[in-house]
C-alpha cells in the first residue's frame, strides 16, 4: 500500500475523477460521486466541531441506506474511525458497543435515535446537514464518558460475538483496510463500470469490498433493500435490474439461491464474478451456480473478521459430488502458517490451527486483554493471530477447512459464539441450567438449540420473545429444548456438551421422552 494513503483519499480522488457517475443505489435515491463527497464533507466538517480527533471512534447506528453510506465516509474523513452498530439488533447491544468502546460520537438515522432515547436519556441530539430532506436527517450526540485513548490510523472497529459473552471491538486502521482493498480491486479487476450488489449489512466485514471497492475505482454499489433480502425471486430480481457484475456474500446465501432460486440464477447474467466466504462450500452448490452462469468467475475466500480475507481459491469447472473445496493458498500480502498445540509447523496433510500475519491483519482489539489472549509468539520469534481454526494442506499445495478449536460458529455467515447466547440465558433468572450447541444445516451451516433446565414449562415458552430483546436474529436459538431433569453429565461432571449435540442432531427430537421442544 502506497505511503499515506487512506480510505478517504479514495473518495475524493473518485470524486474529482467521476464525479456524475452513480456512486450508491438504493430503493430510495441514487447518489452521484459528487453528491457522495458533498454529504460526507458535511459530515465531517459537523464532526470536527464537535471536537472530532484522528483516532477516535464513532459510532454508525441507522438502516442501510444511501445516506448510511455518506454517513461512513462522513466519519472517516473527519479523521475518526467508524463503529457500526447492528439497525436490527437490540439497543441493549449497541448500548453495551458504547459503554465498553466509549466512542468520541454517535451518529444516527431518525429511527435509531429513537431507540438511543429509550436506553439513554441524557442524549443531547443535535441535526447533522446532508443537503437533502429532513426525511433523510441524520444526528449527533456526544456521550458524557471520556472517550477512549486515540488509535493512531484507525478506519473502523467491528464487533463480533465474544467469548466471554460480550462483544469484541476487532480495529482495522487504515493499512489493513486498504490492503484487502488493494487485493480485491486487482484481483476482481474492478472499474468504473462495475456494479458492486450489497445484501450484507454495514456491520458486517464483507461491506469493506463493497463500500471501499467501489470508491476506490468509481465503481456503483448497491444496497439491496431487506425487504428484498429474504426471498429468492425479489434477491434474485435486484441483482438484475441494478445490473450487477460483482457479488461477495456469505456461503449460505449462495446455498440459499442455489436451493430455493435454482431456476432464476439464468437471470443474473451481468453477474462476471462472485465471491463467497465464511462457511463451507459445497460442491452442489457450485455446479448448479455454474451451470446456470457458465462464464462466472466464481472465488471462495477465508479469513476472520480479525484478517479480512487472506486465503482465496478460484473454482475452474463442475467438482466432484465429494469433493472438498479448498480456501486456498495466501494471499499475496497475507503469511499462514499450519501449527501443532506447540506452535511448530506440521507436515503437509497433517491438520493444525491456522495462524496469520500480514498487512490485512487487524491492530488488535479494543480491549487489550483480548488482543493478548489472541496472538501467539511462535518458536522462531515471531508474533502471529491464532485463528483457532483447524486447517490442513492438500498434495497440490491449498489450504482445506476442518472445523473449529473452540465453541465458536457460523450461523448465516455470522460469527457466533455460543457462551455469549448462554450468558444471556443465564441472566434471564428463569433457569436452572443451559447449554447452547450446534449442528450442521446445509443452507444456514449452523442450526442453534438451546438445552434448558426450569420449572415450569411456561417460563421457557418466554424465552424466544426474550432473547430478541437482548441478542441479534441469528444468535437466537432456532429451538429451545426443555429437559424434564437435569442436562446430562460427564465423569468429571461437567455438562456432555457432545451428548446434548448429538440429541440436537436427532430427525425426531420432540419425539424424545423427557424433552419438550419450545420452537
Amino acid at each position: 500500500m502506497a505511503a499515506g494513503h487512506s480510505l478517504v483519499d479514495d473518495l475524493r480522488a473518485t470524486a474529482a475523477r467521476h464525479p456524475d457517475r452513480p456512486a450508491v443505489i438504493d430503493e430510495a435515491i441514487t447518489l452521484t460521486y459528487a453528491a457522495l463527497d458533498g454529504i460526507a464533507e458535511r459530515v465531517a466538517q459537523a464532526l470536527l466541531a464537535l471536537g472530532t480527533a484522528p483516532g477516535d471512534g464513532v459510532v454508525w447506528h441507522g438502516a442501510k441506506s444511501s445516506i448510511a453510506v455518506a454517513a461512513v465516509h462522513g466519519i472517516l474523513r473527519s479523521g475518526a474511525g467508524y463503529v457500526p452498530v447492528d439497525p436490527d439488533g437490540p439497543i441493549s447491544r449497541g448500548k453495551l458497543i458504547v459503554d465498553r468502546g466509549r466512542p468520541r460520537a454517535l451518529v444516527a438515522d431518525t429511527a435509531a435515535r429513537d431507540q438511543w432515547r429509550t436506553v439513554a436519556p441524557e442524549l443531547a441530539w443535535r441535526h447533522l446537514p446532508t443537503g437533502l430532506s429532513r426525511a433523510d436527517a441524520l444526528w449527533c450526540a456526544v456521550p458524557p464518558d471520556r472517550p477512549h485513548p486515540p488509535v493512531p490510523d484507525l478506519a473502523y472497529v467491528l464487533h463480533t460475538s465474544g467469548s466471554t459473552g460480550h462483544p469484541k471491538g476487532v480495529v482495522h486502521t487504515h493499512a489493513s483496510a486498504s490492503a484487502f482493498v488493494d487485493w480485491s480491486v486487482e484481483e476482481l479487476e474492478l472499474t468504473e463500470r462495475d456494479v458492486i450488489i450489497n445484501s450484507a449489512p454495514l456491520h458486517f466485514d464483507p461491506t469493506t469490498l463493497h463500500l471501499f471497492g467501489a470508491a476506490r475505482v468509481g465503481a456503483a454499489v448497491a444496497l439491496m433493500p431487506a425487504s428484498a433480502a429474504p426471498f429468492p425471486a425479489t434477491y434474485i430480481d435486484f441483482c438484475r435490474r441494478v445490473g450487477g457484475t460483482v457479488w461477495y456474500a456469505v456461503t449460505s446465501t449462495l446455498a440459499w439461491l442455489t436451493r430455493r432460486g435454482k431456476d432464476l440464477l439464468p437471470e443474473l447474467g451481468s453477474l462476471r464474478a462472485a465471491v463467497v466466504g465464511g462457511e463451507v462450500l459445497q460442491p452442489g452448490d457450485v455446479n448448479v451456480l455454474l451451470a446456470a452462469l457458465p462464464r462466472l468467475r466464481l472465488l471462495n475466500v477465508y479469513g476472520p473478521t480479525e484478517s479480512n480475507v487472506c486465503t482465496f481459491y478460484e473454482i475452474r469447472g463442475p467438482q466432484r459430488p465429494d469433493a472438498v473445496i479448498p480456501i486456498g493458498r495466501a494471499l499475496p500480502d497475507a503469511e499462514i502458517t499450519v501449527v501443532d498445540e506447540r506452535l511448530e509447523p506440521v507436515e503437509p496433510g497433517q491438520s493444525g490451527q491456522l495462524l496469520v500475519r500480514g498487512t490485512m491483519l487487524m491492530e488488535g482489539y479494543l480491549d487489550p486483554k483480548q488482543t493478548a489472549r489472541a496472538f501467539v509468539r511462535a518458536p522462531d520469534g515471531r508474533s502471529w493471530y491464532a485463528s483457532g481454526d483447524l486447517v490442513r494442506e492438500n498434495p497440490l499445495g491449498e489450504l482445506e477447512f476442518i472445523g473449529r478449536e473452540d465453541a465458536q460458529i457460523k450461523s448465516r455467515g455470522f460469527r457466533v459464539e455460543l457462551g455469549e447466547i448462554e450468558r444471556h440465558l443465564r441472566a434471564l433468572n428463569t433457569l436452572h441450567e443451559c447449554v447452547a450447541v450446534a449442528t450442521p444445516d446445509a443452507v444456514f451451516s449452523n442450526l442453534i438449540t438451546a438445552f434448558v433446565t426450569a420449572d415450569h414449562v411456561d417460563e421457557v415458552k418466554k424465552l424466544p420473545g426474550l432473547l430478541r430483546t437482548r441478542l441479534p436474529h441469528y444468535m437466537v436459538p432456532q429451538r429451545i429444548v426443555l429437559v424434564a431433569s437435569h442436562l446430562p453429565k460427564n465423569s468429571n461432571g461437567k455438562i456432555d456438551r457432545k451428548a446434548l449435540a448429538e440429541w440436537a442432531a436427532r430427525p425426531a427430537l420432540g419425539e424424545t421422552p423427557g424433552l419438550t421442544v419450545i420452537r
